[in-house]
């Protein structure tokens, strides 16, 4: 008998042992590696900590992304000659994908294993950086505005008045080029939207899934602050790149400020594909779930069903019908719809704006841009997830602060509109409708067309020309350290209003204007205030519907944005600052990029629709913080993850009928995350 019993219970240990089905399902579903490639020192990685560092890693260099292709877009205005609506319709090209995939994958995609539909996407997103850097290799750098035909000539060749009109022939070659290159980039930045989807949908809600409730605050902050260098960084990246030659190895002979420099734009994509693609390898190896460390509790009821159970698309429509009878969840999302608008618009364009309000060069413009006040948004972001951390406010206080810090987003937008510099004072020319005419009774026999812009100084001092051609030079004095043209026989005598011969100096007059460092004081105070909310926003948008609800409605919301917001502002603000353009690049009949804009206009015209979308998203969350009071459960880790009183539930024909309906743990925003980040300009 001594002898059986330690047999049997042998026997009986070992039969406790025998994997199910289910149990080798979890055990696959914890363990790092790929296939059966499943070393054991690889287990350590499996922690929400090396999950949060490789994820934050991917989300800064995918977020730089949309500002690097920001802080080059005037640039390749200017290389391919296409106006700001064409802008536009490239950055809504990433937007398009998202409409539908969004809604697909954040229904089915948490069903499945997350990080690897990530590191997928990231992959496309990949491919898109090599794709946007194609024209560049196609077509060349951009000669033609040195007007040169080839890389090996000396000197540049400058626009001069010939009456025999010497500038009457086309230049095909460049033109051709506009619409292959808009089409590699409309392309590429569709593949980065397509590709972005399941990082946004899907990376977020796996790393909030497996932290406590209460520690998704202080994980959050870490994530955000850490991202928050992803805009940084593709502003910082557009300003380094654009401070070399589009061919680096070639002297164009001209100075960065010079209307005609074209900066290494490619040279960005190529290197944030390789930066996505050395961290995209590691997500691969991420498990299904991360091992739990409280293994002595019983998991929640809504983790005990297998996240392999697909959810079913005939009960689709019923979930949606219950999300919009959500009215905290529908004024947040036609709140978040303006204020994107608002915010984006004015973001997108703020290179443009600081470019010409200002007469920084492109490569300054994208340095101030993005990193100014990178600290004290910084600090404010991980300092409003600290506080949150620790203090718990109710909803009720969280919410109205964040309406407090819109309405300060607004006063500063309101101050900015009013600091600006004076608009370029073209001599010669007059207006024509909402353009300038710069042909002249003196000058309408040189020839000159407005193909390049090479702008020169008159004799006064504080008169400017578009270029030699237009001033009627004839000559060019290159012996002195600045470029002197002479012969200039149509400069305007503003005293006497006529026209008399002299000299011109290359490039614009002086230009003695303060107000830039006023406006950079406001954008960062603006950025410090509005980063405190930054984490309170991202925890209404997933504590204001249930858990099994989030997958569904967080995806449907990014549908929502890509329609109403992500398509639309670039197209608003896009012609809004074209009707600000007072000369067009011309050639060939053909219109092109805009070459000098009315600064008062564009000021006006930038901050008044800023904040007009931004005003009217601010009453619905005020909306929203009147009705704050339903959200319950917002930091409590115990029970049932209830966003919402149970008095505002509707009623259930049977207990599991939300479980049969949807099933999926919570989906971040599409693309809500990202936006955020680069939001908090104010």
């Amino acid at each position: 008998m001594k002898k059986s019993s330690p047999k049997t219970s042998s026997s009986e240990h070992r039969f406790s042992r025998v994997p199910t089905e289910e149990t080798d399902q979890d055990a696959e579903d914890i363990l790092c590696g790929v296939g059966t490639c499943t070393p054991g020192w690889l287990q350590r990685f499996a922690n929400p900590k090396v999950y949060l560092l490789n994820f934050c890693i991917l989300g800064v260099a995918q977020g730089a992304y949309f500002t690097y292709f920001i802080g080059v877009v005037s640039t390749l205005e200017k290389r391919f000659a296409f106006e700001s609506k064409i802008s536009g319709i490239i950055m809504i090209a990433d937007n398009l994908s998202p409409i539908l995939t969004s809604i697909i994958i954040g229904y089915y995609g948490s069903s499945g294993h997350r990080p690897r539909w990530v590191a997928g996407g990231m992959i496309i997103v990949v491919i898109s950086c090599l794709v946007s850097a194609q024209p560049y290799f196609v077509f060349g750098p951009a000669f033609h505005l040195l007007s040169k035909t080839s890389g090996v000539a000396n000197e540049t060749q400058h626009k001069f008045c010939d009456f025999r009109g010497n500038d009457t022939s086309c230049d095909t070659e460049h033109l051709s080029s506009t619409l292959p290159a808009v089409s590699m980039l409309f392309i590429g930045s569709f593949l980065n939207g397509f590709g972005s989807t399941a990082f946004y949908t899907l990376g977020t809600p796996y790393l909030d899934d497996n932290v406590k409730k209460k520690d998704s605050p202080l994980y959050f902050s870490v994530m955000f602050g850490i991202r928050l260098f992803g805009p940084s960084l593709g502003f910082l990246l557009s300003s380094f790149c654009l401070r070399f030659y589009e061919n680096p190895f070639f002297d164009p002979q001209i100075g960065r400020d010079d209307p005609r420099w074209i900066g290494a734009w490619w040279a960005g994509f190529l290197f944030l594909g390789l930066v996505l693609l050395l961290f995209t390898v590691p997500m691969f190896f991420f498990p299904r779930k991360l091992p739990s460390k409280q293994k002595s509790k019983e998991p929640p009821k809504t983790e005990q069903k297998s996240t392999r159970d697909m959810p079913k698309m005939k009960d689709m429509p019923k979930a949606l019908l219950k999300l919009a009878r959500n009215p905290i969840f529908v004024c947040h999302t036609v709140s978040l719809t303006l204020r994107i608008n608002g915010f984006l618009g004015y973001f997108v364009f703020l290179p443009k704006y600081m470019e010409n309000q200002f007469r920084q060069s492109a490569s300054t413009a994208s340095f101030f841009s993005g990193t100014t006040s990178i600290l004290t948004m910084l600090v404010g972001i991980l300092l409003g997830g600290a506080m949150i951390r620790r203090f718990k406010p109710r909803p009720r206080y969280l919410t109205g602060y964040m309406v407090g810090v819109e309405f300060f987003s607004l006063a500063a937008l309101f101050a900015s509109m009013f600091i600006g510099c004076p608009s370029l004072d073209m001599a010669g020319s007059t207006a024509v409708g909402n353009q300038l005419n710069l042909n002249n009774e003196c000058n309408s026999g040189c020839g000159c067309t407005q193909r390049v812009f090479e702008p020169i100084c008159g004799p006064d001092g504080h008169s400017n020309y578009f270029s030699p051609c237009f001033a009627g030079c004839k000559g060019l004095n290159n012996t002195d350290e600045n470029l002197i043209f002479t012969q200039c026989t149509c400069l305007l005598n503003e005293t006497v209003n006529q026209y008399q011969s002299g000299d011109a100096t290359n490039s614009y007059c002086p230009f003695n204007c303060g107000a830039f460092l006023p406006y950079i004081i406001i954008l960062s105070v603006g950025k410090m205030i509005s980063s405190t909310a930054r984490v309170g926003n991202t925890l209404i948008t997933l504590r204001c519907v249930d858990a099994t609800e989030k997958g569904l409605a967080l995806g449907a919301l990014g549908a929502i944005l890509s329609v109403f917001a992500f398509i639309p502002y670039p197209l608003i603000f896009g012609s809004l600052m074209d009707a600000a353009c007072l000369v067009w690049e011309e050639s060939c009949g053909k219109s092109g990029n805009c070459w000098v804009y009315d600064s008062e206009k564009f000021r006006y015209y930038l901050h008044g629709a800023s904040i007009s979308f931004i005003f009217v998203g601010s009453l619905f969350d005020v909306i929203v913080f009147l009705l704050s009071g339903r959200l319950k459960n917002f930091y409590d880790e115990e029970g049932k993850d209830v966003a919402l009183d149970s008095t505002e539930r509707n009623d259930k024909s049977s207990p599991d009928e939300d479980d049969d309906i949807l099933y999926m743990p919570n989906v971040s925003l599409q693309k809500t995350a990202s936006i955020n980040d680069i939001t908090s300009t104010f």
